[in-house]
């Protein structure tokens, strides 16, 4: 009887052991499976929905042209290249800058393409691409303070602005901590801060502050060079989406290689150019 017994309970612990193996390899698929399925699903819903904030020119604005407002831009262009690629229309989402990794998380668009830099505290709420695009920060001031911001020095007890949530804030609150800053949402809030006299200079990159200064009479890029880290663009997508991530990665490698990338940042100055109002 008892040998029977152990029999049975040997037999029921195999069983229970067989069906735990079978459940962790289940999971494990199941967990694969949901980690591999964000391509497939953008495929399958054949739409590609992006987050962006369109003040950004000529990465991303708005171009009001016959009456009609259309989002256009380095990174649009980019965004299309992709979703081309992957066989998929696109959809734009525009919104503050702060909101777009808030919205990537949530599941509310599929990926971020805004210029934006893939910094530590980032990558601890999403995945990054490839760097895609590198260039330095610039200092837009008016014409008339030329003589009164020649350094960084000058900076230490001024009225400063920026966007929140970016690179450029974290620089300024980091070196100029005594400087009144005033983050804001919206690029082109931070310049008509500066045009009216609200604050004495704007810390943006270097091809958005010249377009900016070109649309405002009275601006001017500072003369000097700000030591701030270089800004390096990459897309953000969220988290644990190997599958989607090295896709846009091989999309976004071959037009570097074949200076695609170069010609849509030359193309969409041009537009700013041709767009800008005397």
């Amino acid at each position: 009887m008892k040998k029977t017994f152990m029999k049975m309970v040997l037999g029921t612990m195999s069983v229970l052991a067989l069906a735990a193996c079978g459940n962790t390899s289940e999971s494990a698929d199941s967990a694969a499976t949901a980690g591999s399925s964000a391509l497939q699903e953008i495929k399958d819903s054949g739409k590609l929905v992006i987050g962006t904030c369109a003040d950004y020119p000529p990465y991303e604005w708005h171009l009001i042209k016959d009456g009609k407002d259309e989002i256009i831009g380095f990174d649009i262009d980019i965004a299309q290249a992709i979703a081309d690629e992957l066989g998929v229309e696109l959809e734009i989402k525009d919104m503050d800058f702060d909101g777009l990794i808030p919205a990537l998380s949530t599941g509310k668009i599929d990926m971020i393409i805004a210029g934006m830099n893939p910094t530590d505290e980032r990558k601890q709420s999403v995945d990054f691409t490839d760097i895609y695009y590198t260039q330095k920060d610039a200092l837009v001031i008016k014409s008339e303070d030329a003589e009164n911001i020649q350094s960084e020095n000058d900076l230490k007890k001024a009225s400063l602005a920026t966007q929140k949530a970016t690179i450029q804030e974290t620089y300024l609150l980091e070196n100029f901590p005594d400087a009144a800053l005033q983050s804001v949402p919206k690029w082109n809030t931070a310049i008509l801060s500066l045009v009216t006299g609200k604050v004495d200079a704007v810390l943006m990159v270097e091809t958005v502050a010249k377009q900016y200064v070109e649309q405002n009479e009275g601006l001017e890029i500072a003369g000097f060079d700000v030591a701030s880290t270089p800004n390096e663009s990459a897309i953000a997508v969220a988290k644990d989406n190997k599958d989607f991530l090295d896709a846009v990665n091989d999309i976004l490698d071959e037009m570097k290689e074949s200076g695609q990338i170069e010609e849509l940042m030359r193309t969409n100055i041009e537009i700013m150019d041709e767009n800008t109002v005397e």
